[in-house]
């Protein structure tokens, strides 16, 4: 059990190194969606050519951080002689995979600002194919192990980074000759900007979400288990929820690079309602199959007993987590950066105050998920202010 743990928590953290370079993907999105409304192909492919040259770099130096930091980082989690022995060529071999991870933030970006959904999917059901093929042969046939599954995974990869080069090539999207070219400084400064920001809201969140799993794990190994079986529930919604985020950037920002104050609203609008009626059902869903949810993981009373009494409370925001995720792609879209970094960092200490607060008044798990809750909450208020404030995005496109 320690031994997998260990493995998971290191595919965690690379997962999360990932993450805090997403900024190539919400840099991505609304500039080459801009540039297409605009009817400006050329614009649109330097656009794309530069941020790959950006996420090349920065892939290559993450890996070799992590690649040089392996042992360290292994270290850390305190592992015996044998786990360490196959922790260290897993995480190395998961390093080569940066440069891959970091470059697909980009083409996915692209695909969105051209409205292409359709395109990332086929790229990404192609990795998985051939991630599930070679994890079969290397760990089953050639017995690798641990490290064979890390090496399915890096080639998944790249595998699936030359299925979106190629459609970017083929499809119009990138010429080649613009990779010739080395992104300004003027390119650059926002790219960082929006790194900086998005790193912070990285940080927020994960202070919020290691607080509530710290505190569930002090209360006691059925509260943990009740935690984590809630916690599933809740990602899996939120799979469904990221969709709206991905939807409102694209259109969103198409709109706005046109100049189309009165359409982006249009779009948000229907994004709403929809996001509300679709977090609507999950919520009835949740409340009427909670039973069934539950037991889908686990069969002890206790647990049972425990996350039962949290998911009516998850239940209750589940309509608001799509409208949230809306509003918060619409000021991506907008590249509103600063406004949601900081709005995050202010929602995360209010939320992390709360859990300090629930802790100390015992209030068990269900101020656990009462902190979590009120994240979603505080950002999508500080969302509805800035949209109907005068620095809305869509009023300054109107003036």
């Amino acid at each position: 059990m320690l031994f997998w743990c260990s493995f998971k928590t290191l595919r965690m953290s690379c997962k999360l190194e990932f993450v805090f370079f997403s900024f190539l993907l919400v840099v991505t999105t609304p500039k080459v969606a801009t540039a297409i409304a605009n009817n400006k192909a050329q614009e649109a492919s330097l656009i794309t050519a530069h941020t790959l040259i950006v996420g090349a770099i920065c892939g290559v130096l993450l890996g070799a951080v992590l690649w040089l930091a392996a042992p360290s980082l292994v270290a850390v989690l305190r592992p015996d002689a044998a786990v360490y022995a196959l922790a260290v060529p897993h995480l190395k071999m998961r390093a080569l995979a940066c440069p891959a991870a970091l470059l697909m933030f980009v083409a996915v970006g692209a695909f969105r600002g051209f409205k292409d959904t359709t395109t990332p999917l086929i790229a990404s059901a192609a990795a998985n194919a051939v991630n599930l093929s070679l994890d079969l042969f290397f760990v089953f046939v050639a017995g690798w192990g641990v490290v064979g599954a890390a090496s399915a995974a890096t080639i998944g990869q790249y595998v699936g980074l030359a299925t979106m080069l190629f459609m970017l090539c083929w499809k119009g999207v990138l010429r080649l000759s613009d990779l010739r070219t080395l992104p300004s400084p003027q390119e650059l400064k926002p790219m960082a900007q929006a790194g900086f920001g998005l790193a912070f809201c990285i940080g927020a969140v994960m202070c919020s979400v290691v607080g509530a799993t710290t505190i569930a794990t002090g209360l006691g190994a059925a509260t943990l288990a009740a935690h984590t079986v809630v916690k599933n529930i809740v990602d899996y919604a939120n799979n469904i929820f990221g969709t709206f985020s991905t939807v409102a950037q694209s259109l969103v920002a198409s709109e706005l690079g046109k100049g189309n104050a009165a359409a982006a609203q249009g779009v948000l609008i229907r994004l709403l309602q929809m996001g509300f009626a679709t977090g609507s059902l999950v919520a009835l869903g949740i409340l009427l199959l909670q039973g069934q949810l539950i037991a889908l993981f686990t069969s002890d009373a206790q647990v049972i007993a425990q996350a039962t009494a949290v998911l009516p409370l998850v239940a209750f925001a589940m309509p608001f987590a799509p409208f949230a995720t809306s509003l918060e792609g619409t000021l991506l879209g907008a590249l509103e950066i600063s406004h949601v970094a900081i709005r995050t960092i202010l929602s995360a200490a209010v939320s992390c105050s709360f859990l300090y607060w629930a802790n100390m008044q015992q209030i068990g798990l269900f101020g656990v998920w009462g902190g979590l809750v009120l994240v979603i909450f505080l950002n999508m208020l500080f969302d509805i202010w800035k949209m109907t404030s005068p620095g809305s995005p869509l009023r300054k496109v109107r003036n």
